[in-house]
Protein backbone atom coordinates (compact mmCIF):
# COMPACT_ATOMS: atom_id res chain seq x y z
CA UNK A 1 0.00 0.00 0.00
CA UNK A 2 2.94 2.41 0.66
CA UNK A 3 5.47 0.92 -1.60
CA UNK A 4 5.24 4.30 -3.47
CA UNK A 5 5.33 7.30 -0.56
CA UNK A 6 8.51 9.15 -0.21
CA UNK A 7 8.85 7.60 3.52
CA UNK A 8 8.94 3.99 2.09
CA UNK A 9 11.57 5.01 -0.55
CA UNK A 10 13.36 7.19 2.11
CA UNK A 11 13.52 3.75 4.33
CA UNK A 12 14.22 1.27 1.70
CA UNK A 13 16.96 4.01 0.73
CA UNK A 14 18.77 3.82 4.00
CA UNK A 15 18.38 -0.26 4.56
CA UNK A 16 20.06 -0.91 0.71
CA UNK A 17 23.01 1.47 1.74
CA UNK A 18 23.19 -0.25 5.26
CA UNK A 19 23.49 -3.61 3.32
CA UNK A 20 26.40 -2.00 0.84
CA UNK A 21 28.33 -0.89 3.64
CA UNK A 22 28.36 -4.16 5.64
CA UNK A 23 29.04 -6.15 2.60
CA UNK A 24 32.15 -3.77 1.29
CA UNK A 25 33.41 -2.53 5.13
CA UNK A 26 35.61 -5.09 5.38
CA UNK A 27 37.69 -4.59 1.68
CA UNK A 28 36.96 -0.67 1.24
CA UNK A 29 35.45 0.72 4.42
CA UNK A 30 32.15 2.54 3.75
CA UNK A 31 30.71 5.30 6.18
CA UNK A 32 26.92 6.16 6.54
CA UNK A 33 25.63 9.09 5.03
CA UNK A 34 23.14 9.44 7.74
CA UNK A 35 26.25 9.79 10.22
CA UNK A 36 28.27 13.23 10.25
CA UNK A 37 31.10 13.23 11.58
CA UNK A 38 30.67 14.86 14.98
CA UNK A 39 27.88 14.85 17.48
CA UNK A 40 26.10 16.90 19.75
CA UNK A 41 24.01 15.88 22.99
CA UNK A 42 21.59 18.71 22.06
CA UNK A 43 20.30 20.28 19.01
CA UNK A 44 18.54 23.92 18.35
CA UNK A 45 15.22 24.18 16.21
CA UNK A 46 13.60 26.20 15.45
CA UNK A 47 11.97 28.79 12.72
CA UNK A 48 12.17 32.61 11.39
CA UNK A 49 9.93 34.50 9.36
CA UNK A 50 12.38 36.90 7.47
CA UNK A 51 9.63 38.94 6.05
CA UNK A 52 10.61 39.10 2.08
CA UNK A 53 13.97 38.37 2.20
CA UNK A 54 15.65 38.73 -0.93
CA UNK A 55 18.98 38.40 -0.29
CA UNK A 56 19.63 42.27 -2.03
CA UNK A 57 20.30 44.16 1.56
CA UNK A 58 23.76 42.86 2.55
CA UNK A 59 23.11 44.23 6.07
CA UNK A 60 19.86 42.35 6.39
CA UNK A 61 22.01 39.03 5.15
CA UNK A 62 24.95 39.81 7.68
CA UNK A 63 22.64 40.39 10.25
CA UNK A 64 20.43 37.00 9.50
CA UNK A 65 23.13 34.91 9.44
CA UNK A 66 24.76 35.77 12.41
CA UNK A 67 20.88 35.16 14.29
CA UNK A 68 20.99 31.39 12.85
CA UNK A 69 24.57 31.11 13.12
CA UNK A 70 24.86 32.30 17.37
CA UNK A 71 20.89 30.46 18.23
CA UNK A 72 20.55 27.58 15.65
CA UNK A 73 21.86 24.10 14.53
CA UNK A 74 18.62 23.47 12.25
CA UNK A 75 15.75 26.33 11.40
CA UNK A 76 12.89 26.83 8.79
CA UNK A 77 13.36 30.14 7.08
CA UNK A 78 10.09 31.57 5.97
CA UNK A 79 9.92 33.86 2.56
CA UNK A 80 13.30 33.41 0.96
CA UNK A 81 13.59 33.83 -2.16
CA UNK A 82 16.44 31.50 -3.92
CA UNK A 83 18.94 34.34 -4.05
CA UNK A 84 18.89 35.10 -0.48
CA UNK A 85 18.88 31.54 0.41
CA UNK A 86 22.36 31.71 -1.80
CA UNK A 87 23.78 34.77 -0.08
CA UNK A 88 22.76 33.28 3.80
CA UNK A 89 24.41 29.77 2.70
CA UNK A 90 27.61 31.94 1.74
CA UNK A 91 28.31 34.21 4.87
CA UNK A 92 26.88 31.55 7.15
CA UNK A 93 30.03 29.44 5.33
CA UNK A 94 32.38 31.73 6.80
CA UNK A 95 31.81 30.65 10.12
CA UNK A 96 30.76 26.91 10.00
CA UNK A 97 29.76 24.56 7.65
CA UNK A 98 25.72 25.05 6.75
CA UNK A 99 23.43 23.42 3.77
CA UNK A 100 19.91 24.41 2.68
CA UNK A 101 16.68 22.32 0.49
CA UNK A 102 15.02 25.09 -0.68
CA UNK A 103 10.77 24.92 -0.87
CA UNK A 104 9.73 24.71 -4.62
CA UNK A 105 6.73 26.92 -4.48
CA UNK A 106 5.92 30.55 -3.67
CA UNK A 107 8.48 32.41 -6.16
CA UNK A 108 10.18 34.68 -4.07
CA UNK A 109 8.82 33.80 -0.80
CA UNK A 110 9.59 30.14 0.01
CA UNK A 111 10.46 27.97 2.85
CA UNK A 112 13.71 26.67 3.28
CA UNK A 113 15.53 24.60 5.56
CA UNK A 114 19.16 25.84 6.87
CA UNK A 115 21.30 22.92 8.79
CA UNK A 116 24.56 22.53 10.06
CA UNK A 117 26.50 19.69 8.08
CA UNK A 118 29.04 18.94 11.38
CA UNK A 119 25.64 18.03 13.15
CA UNK A 120 23.34 16.97 11.34
CA UNK A 121 22.43 14.87 7.53
CA UNK A 122 19.56 15.88 5.51
CA UNK A 123 17.69 14.65 2.74
CA UNK A 124 13.92 15.59 1.20
CA UNK A 125 11.05 13.34 1.51
CA UNK A 126 9.03 15.44 -0.39
CA UNK A 127 6.58 18.39 -0.02
CA UNK A 128 2.87 18.40 0.79
CA UNK A 129 1.45 20.18 -2.01
CA UNK A 130 -2.43 19.11 -1.46
CA UNK A 131 -1.78 22.34 1.41
CA UNK A 132 -0.81 24.95 -0.93
CA UNK A 133 -4.63 25.13 -2.53
CA UNK A 134 -4.54 27.89 -4.65
CA UNK A 135 -1.16 26.62 -6.18
CA UNK A 136 0.76 29.94 -5.46
CA UNK A 137 0.92 29.51 -1.88
CA UNK A 138 3.68 27.85 -0.29
CA UNK A 139 3.07 23.95 -0.02
CA UNK A 140 5.29 22.68 3.26
CA UNK A 141 8.83 21.22 2.81
CA UNK A 142 9.16 17.40 4.16
CA UNK A 143 12.59 16.40 5.13
CA UNK A 144 14.42 13.94 6.67
CA UNK A 145 17.17 14.66 9.76
CA UNK A 146 19.43 12.46 11.33
CA UNK A 147 22.40 14.02 13.93
CA UNK A 148 25.35 12.80 14.60
CA UNK A 149 26.26 9.06 16.58
CA UNK A 150 27.11 9.50 20.20
CA UNK A 151 27.75 6.06 21.53
CA UNK A 152 26.47 4.19 18.59
CA UNK A 153 23.08 5.92 19.05
CA UNK A 154 21.48 9.37 17.38
CA UNK A 155 17.81 11.42 17.18
CA UNK A 156 16.53 11.01 13.58
CA UNK A 157 13.19 12.64 12.55
CA UNK A 158 11.10 14.14 10.07
CA UNK A 159 10.63 18.11 10.41
CA UNK A 160 7.91 19.94 8.19
CA UNK A 161 8.60 23.43 7.70
CA UNK A 162 5.40 25.28 6.97
CA UNK A 163 4.21 28.87 5.77
CA UNK A 164 0.44 29.11 6.07
CA UNK A 165 -1.48 32.04 3.80
CA UNK A 166 -1.02 35.07 5.26
CA UNK A 167 -3.36 37.93 5.64
CA UNK A 168 -6.45 39.42 7.28
CA UNK A 169 -9.95 39.34 6.51
CA UNK A 170 -12.76 36.19 6.11
CA UNK A 171 -11.25 35.19 2.72
CA UNK A 172 -7.69 34.82 4.19
CA UNK A 173 -8.88 33.14 7.31
CA UNK A 174 -11.01 30.56 5.20
CA UNK A 175 -8.02 29.68 3.19
CA UNK A 176 -6.29 28.75 6.19
CA UNK A 177 -8.78 27.15 8.17
CA UNK A 178 -8.64 24.73 5.01
CA UNK A 179 -4.93 24.91 4.89
CA UNK A 180 -5.15 23.29 8.50
CA UNK A 181 -7.59 20.65 7.54
CA UNK A 182 -5.28 19.40 4.85
CA UNK A 183 -2.44 19.48 6.81
CA UNK A 184 -4.10 17.31 9.26
CA UNK A 185 -4.85 14.77 6.53
CA UNK A 186 -1.44 15.08 5.93
CA UNK A 187 0.00 14.81 9.17
CA UNK A 188 -2.57 12.02 9.95
CA UNK A 189 -1.06 10.06 6.52
CA UNK A 190 2.19 10.11 7.98
CA UNK A 191 1.92 8.61 10.86
CA UNK A 192 -0.51 5.61 9.80
CA UNK A 193 2.37 4.99 7.29
CA UNK A 194 4.38 2.18 8.94
CA UNK A 195 7.13 3.32 6.93
CA UNK A 196 7.36 6.60 8.92
CA UNK A 197 9.92 7.75 11.64
CA UNK A 198 7.23 8.47 14.91
CA UNK A 199 9.43 11.29 15.11
CA UNK A 200 7.75 14.26 13.46
CA UNK A 201 8.50 18.28 14.16
CA UNK A 202 6.41 20.81 12.60
CA UNK A 203 8.05 24.12 12.12
CA UNK A 204 6.53 27.27 10.36
CA UNK A 205 4.69 30.51 10.43
CA UNK A 206 1.12 29.25 10.50
CA UNK A 207 -0.24 32.74 10.81
CA UNK A 208 -2.84 32.45 13.86
CA UNK A 209 -2.74 31.32 17.22
CA UNK A 210 -3.26 27.95 18.33
CA UNK A 211 -6.25 28.65 19.64
CA UNK A 212 -7.59 30.19 16.93
CA UNK A 213 -10.43 28.33 14.20
CA UNK A 214 -8.01 29.12 11.67
CA UNK A 215 -6.04 26.36 13.30
CA UNK A 216 -8.76 24.13 14.03
CA UNK A 217 -7.48 20.91 12.56
CA UNK A 218 -4.92 21.00 14.19
CA UNK A 219 -5.78 21.23 17.69
CA UNK A 220 -6.89 17.85 18.04
CA UNK A 221 -4.45 16.38 16.25
CA UNK A 222 -1.73 13.79 17.61
CA UNK A 223 0.97 16.92 18.54
CA UNK A 224 1.94 18.57 20.89
CA UNK A 225 2.39 22.83 20.07
CA UNK A 226 5.29 23.76 21.82
CA UNK A 227 4.39 27.26 21.55
CA UNK A 228 1.27 26.79 23.17
CA UNK A 229 3.00 27.40 26.72
CA UNK A 230 4.22 30.66 26.07
CA UNK A 231 1.47 32.20 23.74
CA UNK A 232 -1.00 34.13 24.61
CA UNK A 233 -4.78 32.57 25.00
CA UNK A 234 -8.30 33.47 23.69
CA UNK A 235 -9.33 35.59 26.51
CA UNK A 236 -6.12 37.65 26.38
CA UNK A 237 -7.11 38.14 22.59
CA UNK A 238 -3.35 39.24 20.90
CA UNK A 239 -5.81 39.61 17.66
CA UNK A 240 -7.52 42.65 19.21
CA UNK A 241 -4.77 44.61 19.63
CA UNK A 242 -3.52 44.94 22.96
CA UNK A 243 0.07 45.82 22.24
CA UNK A 244 3.09 43.29 22.16
CA UNK A 245 2.39 40.68 25.22
CA UNK A 246 5.40 39.94 27.29
CA UNK A 247 6.09 37.65 30.79
CA UNK A 248 6.56 38.64 33.93
CA UNK A 249 10.70 38.61 33.50
CA UNK A 250 10.10 40.88 29.95
CA UNK A 251 10.78 37.71 27.45
CA UNK A 252 7.85 38.29 23.97
CA UNK A 253 4.67 36.16 24.35
CA UNK A 254 4.39 37.53 20.62
CA UNK A 255 6.08 36.71 17.72
CA UNK A 256 4.89 39.02 14.80
CA UNK A 257 4.87 42.32 15.61
CA UNK A 258 1.63 43.29 13.66
CA UNK A 259 -0.72 40.89 15.39
CA UNK A 260 1.14 40.90 18.67
CA UNK A 261 0.23 37.26 18.34
CA UNK A 262 2.48 33.89 18.38
CA UNK A 263 1.76 32.97 15.08
CA UNK A 264 4.72 31.08 14.66
CA UNK A 265 5.14 27.97 16.11
CA UNK A 266 7.20 24.74 16.64
CA UNK A 267 4.88 21.24 17.32
CA UNK A 268 5.89 17.89 17.89
CA UNK A 269 4.26 14.39 17.98
CA UNK A 270 3.06 12.93 20.95
CA UNK A 271 5.12 10.86 23.70
CA UNK A 272 5.39 8.21 24.45
CA UNK A 273 6.93 7.82 21.01
CA UNK A 274 7.14 11.09 19.35
CA UNK A 275 9.71 13.63 19.05
CA UNK A 276 7.71 15.28 22.38
CA UNK A 277 10.04 12.58 24.33
CA UNK A 278 13.64 14.71 23.24
CA UNK A 279 12.11 17.80 24.00
CA UNK A 280 14.23 19.37 26.24
CA UNK A 281 10.78 20.89 29.17
CA UNK A 282 10.53 24.22 29.07
CA UNK A 283 13.42 25.23 26.61
CA UNK A 284 11.25 26.74 23.89
CA UNK A 285 11.73 30.29 23.31
CA UNK A 286 10.59 33.43 21.76
CA UNK A 287 14.51 34.70 21.14
CA UNK A 288 14.43 38.69 22.51
CA UNK A 289 15.94 41.08 20.04
CA UNK A 290 18.12 42.56 23.54
CA UNK A 291 17.94 39.98 25.73
CA UNK A 292 19.11 37.05 23.25
CA UNK A 293 20.12 38.65 20.10
CA UNK A 294 22.10 42.06 20.96
CA UNK A 295 20.36 44.64 19.18
CA UNK A 296 19.99 47.56 21.25
CA UNK A 297 16.55 48.05 21.11
CA UNK A 298 13.10 46.47 19.77
CA UNK A 299 12.75 49.09 16.95
CA UNK A 300 16.37 48.70 15.18
CA UNK A 301 15.35 44.91 15.33
CA UNK A 302 12.11 45.32 13.44
CA UNK A 303 13.56 47.81 11.03
CA UNK A 304 16.59 45.87 10.11
CA UNK A 305 15.41 42.36 10.34
CA UNK A 306 12.29 40.84 10.05
CA UNK A 307 8.49 42.24 11.88
CA UNK A 308 8.98 38.20 13.22
CA UNK A 309 11.13 37.21 16.02
CA UNK A 310 12.74 33.58 15.71
CA UNK A 311 11.20 30.85 17.92
CA UNK A 312 13.68 28.09 19.09
CA UNK A 313 13.37 24.69 21.31
CA UNK A 314 15.82 22.48 22.38
CA UNK A 315 16.06 18.61 21.79
CA UNK A 316 18.33 15.94 23.27
CA UNK A 317 19.88 13.70 20.42
CA UNK A 318 20.56 10.36 22.59
CA UNK A 319 19.67 10.49 26.21
CA UNK A 320 16.22 8.83 25.94
CA UNK A 321 15.25 6.05 24.88
CA UNK A 322 12.07 4.46 23.55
Amino acid sequence: MFRDSPYYNLSRMKTIWLNICFIAAIATGCSNPFTPTNAAEQIRIGTFNLENFDGLNTEKVDLVSQIVDRNFDAIGLEEVSPLAAEKLKDKLNKSKKWEFILGESGNKQRVALFYRKDLIEAQKVTEWRQVNITGNLRSPLVTYLKTGQRDGKSFDFTLVVVHQKGGGGKEADRIRQNQSDLLRKEVDNYQKNPQSDPDLILVGDFNSPTWAEQNRGLRDAPLTFLTRAIETDANENCLKKRGEPKTSDGRPRFSNRGTGCVIDHIAVSKAPKGAEVEYVPQSVQILDPQKDLGFDSDRTYFSKVSDHLPVRAIFRTIAVFK
